[in-house]
């Protein structure tokens, strides 16, 4: 009979995804997991496997955690572009505010490891994809509530939103200040007129 687990599961992710969030994969060590997750080295491998395995778990914790929030606004706000705007200022406010200069975790992991790693550059290209389709949804959206022009390419669009998203998101994470952010912010949102 197995032993049930004596940590929440949730809690150790969170946790393994703040020191990665902050530090990176390369540069994250296994203590420096044991230190923040407050398991043991025997029970992080058990429970985990190794810290790439642990990492990957991570990244699709973080997907279904973080970018669900961050991107509800184009899911939910029934008008396109007010939900488009509303998510580019969001994510701009949110990466100047003190302490959480740290941009996104996968556009993060995508840049530091995809050059050279399958795994995490089939996350980072799905989890674009993702973005892509939601600012396409949005876009299709605004066209129908007249807020966005007919004779916008959505797909072409979406491409950009979603890159310039993560431009917003890299700002963000080498320390880019509010009046930065909010220029590139506005500038991006001049292609829905």
């Amino acid at each position: 009979m197995a032993r049930p687990r004596g940590f929440d599961e949730e809690s150790v992710l969170d946790n393994a995804m703040n020191i990665f969030w902050s530090k990176g994969f390369e540069s994250t060590s296994v203590q420096d997991l044991v230190e923040e997750t407050g398991l043991n080295r025997a029970s992080m491998y058990a429970s985990f496997g190794d810290k790439k395995a642990l990492f990957l778990r991570v990244l699709d914790h973080y997907s279904q955690k973080i970018s669900s929030e961050r991107f509800a606004n184009l899911r939910e706000i029934e008008d396109g572009r007010e939900a488009i705007e509303k998510t580019f200022r969001d994510t701009a406010k949110t990466g100047c505010a003190e302490g959480k200069h740290k941009g996104c975790l996968i556009v993060n992991s995508g840049m530091e490891l995809a050059p050279h790693d399958p795994e995490t550059a089939a996350i980072a290209h799905q989890a674009f994809r993702r973005v892509e389709d939601m600012f396409a949804a949005a876009l299709s959206r605004g066209i129908k509530h007249g807020t966005i022009s007919k004779d916008k390419n959505i797909r072409a669009l979406a491409r950009f939103l979603a890159g310039s998203i993560q431009g917003v998101q890299l700002m963000s994470r080498r320390g880019a200040d509010r009046e930065t952010l909010e220029d590139y912010t506005n500038t991006i949102l001049e292609v829905l007129n």
